[in-house]
């Protein structure tokens, strides 16, 4: 039995010289030794972390607090040398070495002793386990105790080992975590945050689309967006008609239709832009390549605005259909204009209705007409032209040989220009309708315009209405197309030409030579005062009453055999020896009347009765109403 003090401890001895391949653990009392036992001296351990934390659970916590302490040293040593932005990748492994290198996990010692340290654990851990030492009865109060306390540091030791195990884990994870966050501040490094980005750069970071251009220049502009063209602007046909833009409006629509490929056909009419507003359109019109028809109706661009519109209109490649009607063009414009039309190659609808275009304007613009080489349908109806204007306009209509529809209505051509006219339509071989409504032109004027149609092959359709050319100068038109055996007119509009029997009676021939040609007269629609027609019982009554005639001697002279009764065409043949002055549609009425029952014989006393019964009241009867056949359309 071991020896045992009164002070209860128990000590035990280790031979220190073992060898690692196989030593025993020795137990016995150390009552006679004067060093107070510890087990930590006969056991090997990996290193100093391991060794301090097994004498004690103080010990133990003492050297996790001091890891940590470590751990947060490293982490602040980390955070450091990244603020210094590293570029060298020996540089950065050295770092993270540094970083998380711990004591704890040195791996310096060498694989024979590993080796032992673990043969010399198993070798306790087996004698341990093997022990209950909750009955032995063999050993003393001290070795109990050294046993206990064996356990426990093997306990510990497994313990360790599992943190060992956990804090290797969250160790890799943090290093690569720290590590591609470094990186990812190494590269960021490398851009100056002082430096602003460049005009490139903030191009292809910036929205292109045509909606994100409107709401951009309308929040720079200040400028309420339109909602109808937010829904509408990539539609094929965009109207926005009467919406009131005006040139502050106009400014950001026309930078957004400016890379718009889908808008064919635009509509601005009525929205006052003003010559800003034509500026806009201009510097639009210049990058938008797919607009095809323009209308700029009734925004007051005046001389100024059609400055801003010269250069790209003459020189656009896509435009075919533009409508500028309304825009208080006047003779100051007329020289832009004429620039236009003399250099396009690609309008073939121009309408300048309804401005102020005068004298001068006819004489600038009569030139460039006959230079165009593309308009097909010109509209300068509405304006001031007349005189010598009026001039220019018809020689330069000759001159063309593009031109198909030209409306001049409503100037004032007069004599000289349809006088002109007279040699312009004879060398035309291209103008197929012509309008010449209101011109004041008179009868003489229409003669001019006659003799030109007698050589003319062209003409489908010709508009002379509210002309002051009355009956004869229709007239004459229809009889010179009757000489033109060749013509190709389809029809003649005379609207407000009141005509005259002669014309009719014309008109009948010249339809019996051309069936296809429509002419519409002053009449058409006009409903006249219905004729009144006398009751023809009251034309006998009056001739009987007028030549003092019995009515029993006017009957005796139809009834030959004295039988008072007459047949319808004794009675018809009578009436017409009397010389009474009926008509056929007369007689036959007078005959219907006195032989109400339809029985053919018309007898003394039915006549008697009818004639001397008739009421003066009913004596007339109003006409047929009003047909076509009458008046009108001929």
């Amino acid at each position: 039995m071991p020896k045992t003090e009164s002070t209860g401890k128990t000590i035990l001895k280790t031979d220190g010289k073992a060898k690692s391949s196989s030593s025993d653990i020795k137990i016995r009392s150390s009552s006679t030794s004067k060093e107070p036992f510890r087990f930590s001296k006969h056991v090997q351990t990996r290193s100093m972390s391991v060794a301090k934390p097994l004498a004690t659970r103080d010990s133990y916590e003492n050297e996790m607090l001091e890891s940590n302490s470590i751990d947060r040293h490293n982490d602040f040593e980390a955070q450091e040398a990244e603020s210094k932005f590293l570029n060298d990748d020996e540089e950065l492994k050295m770092l993270q070495n540094e970083s998380f290198q711990d004591d704890f996990y040195d791996n310096s010692e060498n694989e024979d002793f590993n080796q032992a340290e673990n043969g010399q654990v198993k070798n306790l851990k087996n004698f341990v386990d093997d022990t209950n030492l909750d009955n032995i009865s063999f050993c003393s109060d001290d070795t109990v105790d050294l046993l206990q306390e064996a356990k426990n540091y093997l306990h510990k030791k497994d313990h360790l080992e599992e943190s060992e195990r956990i804090l290797k884990t969250d160790l890799k994870y943090n290093t690569t975590l720290i590590s591609s966050s470094f990186e990812i501040k190494m590269s960021n490094s490398r851009i100056d945050p002082k430096k602003t980005p460049t005009k490139n750069e903030e191009e292809k970071s910036k929205d292109f689309s045509c909606k994100a251009i409107y709401l951009d220049n309308c929040r720079k502009q200040k400028t309420i967006p339109a909602s109808y063209f937010l829904r509408h602007m990539n539609d094929p046909v965009l109207s926005m008609k009467h919406h009131g833009l005006g040139a502050p409006g106009m400014r950001p629509v026309s930078a957004a239709l400016m890379n718009n490929s889908i808008v064919a056909k635009l509509d601005l009419s009525d929205n006052w832009l003003g010559p800003e507003g034509a500026q806009y359109i201009s510097k639009m019109l210049k990058e938008n390549c797919f607009i095809t028809e323009l209308n700029l109706s009734d925004n007051n661009f005046s001389s100024n605005g059609c400055e801003s519109l010269r250069d790209v209109l003459k020189t656009n490649n896509s435009i075919t259909h533009l409508t500028m009607r309304g825009n208080k063009f006047n003779d100051g414009s007329a020289p832009f204009w004429a620039e236009i039309i003399s250099n396009t190659i690609k309008i073939e609808f121009l309408d300048l209705s309804h401005n102020n275009f005068g004298e001068e304007s006819g004489k600038i613009l009569g030139p460039a007409i006959a230079e165009n080489i593309s308009i097909k349908t010109l509209n300068l109806s509405w304006n001031n032209i007349r005189r010598k204007g009026a001039v220019a306009i018809a020689k330069g209509l000759g001159a063309n040989s593009v031109i198909k529809s030209f409306d001049i209505g409503w100037n004032g051509f007069s004599q000289d220009g349809c006088k002109t006219l007279l040699k312009s339509l004879k060398e035309n071989e291209t103008l197929e309708e012509l309008d010449l409504t209101n011109n004041r032109i008179a009868t003489e004027g229409a003669v001019y315009i006659a003799k030109s149609l007698i050589a003319n092959q062209t003409m489908r359709i010709l508009k002379m209405g509210l002309n002051p050319m009355e009956s004869a100068g229709c007239f004459s038109i229809i009889k010179a197309l009757q000489k033109n055996q060749n013509t190709k007119m389809e029809f003649i509009d005379f609207s407000e030409i009141i005509v005259d029997k002669y014309f009719k009676d014309e008109f009948k021939n010249f339809q019996a030579n051309f069936p296809h040609i429509q002419v519409k007269t002053g009449c058409d629609g006009i409903k006249l005062k219905p004729k009144i027609k006398i009751n023809p019982i009251f034309k006998l009554r009056n001739f009987i009453e007028k030549h003092q005639i019995k009515l029993i001697d006017f009957f005796n002279k139809f009834d030959k055999d004295g039988s008072m009764s007459v047949s319808r065409e004794e009675f018809k043949i009578g009436i017409l020896e009397l010389g009474v002055r009926f008509s056929q549609e007369e007689i036959d009425q007078l005959i219907d009347e006195l032989d109400p029952d339809g029985d053919g014989e018309i007898n003394y006393r039915k006549c008697w009765d009818i004639i001397s019964d008739f009421d003066e009241t009913h004596y007339r009867k109003p006409a047929d109403k009003f047909t076509s056949e009458s008046a009108g359309e001929i």
